[in-house]
């Protein structure tokens, strides 16, 4: 009787899952805490505010259904109007506490970056066993970096996504709804929101490089990313041409409508401009200054709401790239300070 034996198969060198290289894995299982909280509480926040926009499209919906009238208001109406409007107030708050906090995220992952995940470990000598597992310095700061990112991107854009959709798709409210060009709404709306994230990274790894200290590298990544998020935004009615709306002295105001102002000014017979408060005085006649300066009509320059992508993707470019000049400079620095 003769036994047929089978050869055992050969290893094929292919991986039969999908595993991370080394040093993504050391970041992940040494941060792993604080990032499933990270990304936990972007989670917690784009859920709060899907549960707040269906509830005033409730809101809206039954007071529609109960015969009720805001402006004509019956003696029976006066809870359900009461209620409908405290709803549509507290959303329009909602959406404003929303922007702001998306607004101070930057400064909380620079100051984590810099902090806990960088600076922490250069300043306790934990970064030599990384270094002596054939990690270069380069590879274990990209791994942190990439690990960073692909949660910042992930959050901020769940985030950002979530804010456009409850502040555009909302019912119509009697309280109108922030402005598409104010600070906490234009911020969290669109690609900006990702972008200042990404800078908010490489300023703190590249503060965590600097000083290699915890203290020292939070504070000094809080202070860059609160100062950039202060200032950047100042010249943001620059980055695109403004359109403009003129009128004589005697017709009544153009207004833009949605737009966002700009400029505002008198325009002259031979068509120069003069500041708005030249000729205003609250008691006297404006007319005889009027006269010697030859006014003869106002200008209005102005943002429509068809700049808002013009404008975003512009912010947004400037912003990664002053990313990405942190991000090299920080790769350069490790390079210089490696034995």
């Amino acid at each position: 009787m003769t036994t047929l034996t089978t050869a055992p198969a050969k290893p094929t060198g292919r991986r039969t899952a999908f595993t991370l290289p080394g040093p993504y894995r050391a970041v992940l299982l040494q941060h792993r805490a604080a990032l499933w909280i990270a990304l936990g509480l972007f989670a917690l926040g784009a859920a709060a505010l899907i549960a707040d926009r269906l509830w005033v499209a409730h809101a809206a919906d039954a007071f529609a259904a109960s015969d009720c009238s805001i402006r004509q208001t019956a003696k029976e109406c006066g809870g359900p109007v009461r209620g409908y409007l405290d709803a549509e107030m507290q959303f329009g708050r909602n959406l404003d506490y929303m922007g702001m906090a998306i607004l101070a995220l930057p400064c909380l992952i620079g100051v984590f970056v810099a902090g806990p995940l960088i600076a922490r470990d250069l300043e306790t000598g934990t970064y030599k066993l990384a270094w002596t597992q054939s990690y270069s310095p380069a590879r274990w700061l990209a791994a942190r970096l990439a690990v960073c990112a692909a949660v910042v991107i992930t959050g901020m854009g769940l985030l950002a996504a979530v804010q456009r959709w409850a502040w555009t798709s909302g019912p119509e409210l009697e309280y109108d709804r922030a402005a598409w060009y104010e600070r906490a709404i234009y911020g969290s709306v669109g690609p900006v929101a990702v972008g200042y994230a990404l800078l908010g990274l490489a300023v703190g790894a590249l503060a965590g490089i600097l000083l290699r200290r915890t203290l020292p590298a939070m504070t000094g990544a809080g202070a860059v990313i609160v100062s950039a998020v202060a200032v950047l935004p100042l010249a943001r009615p620059h980055l695109w041409a403004t359109e403009t709306v003129s009128w004589s002295r005697t017709s009544p105001p153009a207004t833009p409508g949605s737009g966002y102002p700009v400029e505002r000014g008198m325009l002259t017979s031979d068509g120069s401009r003069l500041p708005e408060s030249l000729c205003w005085d609250p008691v006297r006649d404006s007319d005889p200054c009027f006269a010697e300066h030859q006014v003869t009509g106002w200008y209005n320059d102005f943002h429509p709401s068809s700049h808002f992508w013009p404008l975003q993707l512009v912010e947004t470019g400037i912003v990664l790239a002053l990313a990405a000049a942190a991000t090299y400079a920080a790769f350069r620095l490790l390079r210089r300070r490696t034995p």
